[in-house]
């Protein structure tokens, strides 16, 4: 057996495993996210050759035959919004860099100022119009709130070497595309990718290199639009290790080949692991995350239950059903119009509604109930602190701030924790392209070459968390000043370097507000020189008013003593 039919069998397993969160991926998408995964509702039957349980519809009138309440729709599109302002908002840099090693010494001011610049190409780098990071970044997080799981692919320009303004293209890859592969500890260690290509732009997307079948259909105008299936599968290179220089010797190999003709289209490898991955919730050592929905999935269909026999209770209430008597024939109850034969001769109708108890409101208060608990659940009274603000007190905002953090941030975190492989990704990129080389504008320190690098998250949420050190530090303030009028010796203890150092980062500031050391070392003596100086000129100025004043009292002295000490007074 090749590798291909090897692959092939390892991808009918990553198939069999994922089937068991395909049916709940389906209940995602059919009852609260209708705008996700396409794949989910585009034609062509059930159960289709990905795997993939699918329907085969018109996905626009599919898309959203079961949804009857759009509360959890809309409060899964208010938390993405939400979760994303606060941990990858456009326009901030929600991230840092800094030593990874925990028991690291402080970093420098060179070495902070050089984390700033690496930081600063970063976000240039992503929010460049080619890259597509926005786009990518932004459908990636949707995909994490409402299916659990988000996956973005960065990818070098290799075409366009000479492109120093997007050295990287990311795109958002779709859930039911991806199979993820984990080792014993839960580490993302490979994936299969299965995607469908037209043939035309299966060419174009391997420079050619493809079967002969699939060139014949890209070369004949009937057929360019035929569809092939191609795999691309990476996993841990034996004998590869983290710090190669050869693609051939890299940690990660890399295989694209067609599904059906087995040929393969491109072979290469990565230095690092390629995808950006953000679950919102983990299972034990599962591949795949959990939505925040997943446990409310009960009350969600319910909800939809009730909502659809309330508007069959209100349609009935409205235009019931009529039962007319012998004749069967269809009632014209527009206005004006007449129904002959409709009464007996005493003049009593002779068709009357078959139900006259329905009560289209019977339900309203368990959906409502039910609309509370879904608002509970999905973090949505969270979002109500601007909403529903008037008259509250800066303190009791800052407290609800404090709980959103609380409530959102282990969430947070694990979306965040993703991005450390997009750190990685990018520095190795970059550093291939000779970004870090020396002469470079990012050249970095000495001390930062002999250290690991890693990213620090600075998003608004862990600003939320800070705050409360900032405050720490005011509170600390007014007790030094109160403890100083007691003892003033307190003061000793105090060292206001280190209070500004904490002060400046629980607040984000940029290291370049801070002079280097030895800025602030000339500058304290030049204030020394200048106050030397000062105090010279006021000494001088002493003694010359000194001797002016002391003059007419030596000469008065003189003419009363006949001179001073026998010295002749002229």
């Amino acid at each position: 057996m090749g590798i291909v039919d090897d692959l092939k069998q390892e991808l009918q397993g990553a198939k069999s495993e994922r089937l068991w969160y395909e049916s709940d991926w389906q209940d995602y998408v059919t009852y609260t996210a209708p705008d996700m995964e396409r794949a989910f509702n585009r034609p062509g039957g059930i159960m289709a050759p990905d795997g993939m349980s699918v329907f085969r519809r018109s996905a626009a009138r599919e898309r959203s035959r079961k949804l009857y309440d759009p509360t959890a729709v809309w409060l899964l599109d208010r938390l993405a919004s939400g979760v994303g302002s606060l941990t990858m908002p456009e326009g901030f840099n929600w991230h840092g860099v800094g030593f990874g090693d925990p028991f690291a010494p402080p970093p420098s001011q060179a070495d902070e100022e050089f984390f700033e610049l690496v930081r600063d190409h970063l976000f240039r780098v992503r929010y460049a119009g080619r890259s597509g990071f926005a786009l990518a970044n932004r459908s990636r997080l949707l995909s994490t709130v409402k299916l659990g799981t988000g996956v973005l692919f960065p990818i070098e320009n290799e075409t366009r070497l000479a492109d120093i303004r997007t050295p990287i293209h990311y795109r958002y890859v779709p859930l039911y595309e991806i199979y993820l592969l984990v080792d014993a500890q839960g580490n993302d260690c490979g994936f299969f990718r299965v995607r469908t290509l037209k043939a035309w732009q299966a060419v174009k997307e391997y420079d050619g290199n493809v079967s002969q079948n699939v060139k014949d259909d890209a070369s004949d105008p009937k057929r360019k639009n035929n569809e092939v299936r191609f795999v691309h599968a990476c996993f841990q290179r034996e004998g590869g290790f983290d710090e190669a220089v050869d693609i051939g010797k890299s940690r990660y190999e890399s295989i694209h080949f067609e599904e059906d003709s087995k040929h393969i289209c491109r072979r290469g490898g990565f230095f690092e692991y390629p995808l950006v991955i953000s679950r919102w919730d983990r299972d034990g050592l599962s591949p795949y995350g959990s939505p925040p929905q997943a446990k409310l999935m009960s009350d969600i269909k319910s909800l939809q239950s009730l909502a659809r026999d309330g508007l069959i209770a209100s349609s009935q209430a409205v235009r019931p059903p009529i039962a007319t008597h012998r004749q069967e024939r269809q009632l014209d109850l527009n206005p004006g119009r007449t129904n002959p034969g409709l009464i007996d001769e005493q003049g009593r109708p002779l068709f009357r509604p078959m139900l006259e108890t329905v009560n289209p409101g019977a339900a309203d208060a368990q959906i409502e109930n039910i609309r509370e608990k879904l608002r509970v659940g999905l973090y949505g009274d969270l979002w109500q602190t601007l909403l529903e603000g008037n008259g509250r007190t800066a303190t009791e905002v800052n407290i609800r701030r404090k709980e959103m953090a609380d409530m959102i941030g282990p969430f947070s975190t694990n979306i965040l924790s993703g991005n450390e492989a997009l750190f990685e990704r990018e520095v190795g990129i970059l550093g291939r392209r000779g970004a870090f080389a020396p002469g470079s504008p990012l050249e970095p320190p000495q001390s930062v070459l002999e250290s690991d690098v890693t990213l620090t998250s600075t998003a608004p949420i862990d600003q939320m968390r800070e705050a409360g050190h900032f405050e720490a530090i005011m509170g600390f303030q007014d007790y030094l000043g109160i403890a100083a009028q007691a003892d003033p010796s307190v003061m000793d203890l105090h060292d206001r370097t280190e209070e500004y150092d904490l002060t400046r980062r629980s607040l984000g500031l940029p290291a370049k507000l801070k002079r280097r050391p030895e800025e602030v070392e000339a500058l304290r003596q030049q204030k020394a020189e200048e106050a030397a100086q000062q105090q010279q000129m006021a000494a001088g100025e002493s003694l010359a008013k000194m001797a002016k004043d002391g003059a007419p009292m030596l000469k008065t002295l003189s003419e009363d003593a006949g001179g001073l000490d026998g010295l002749a007074v002229p």
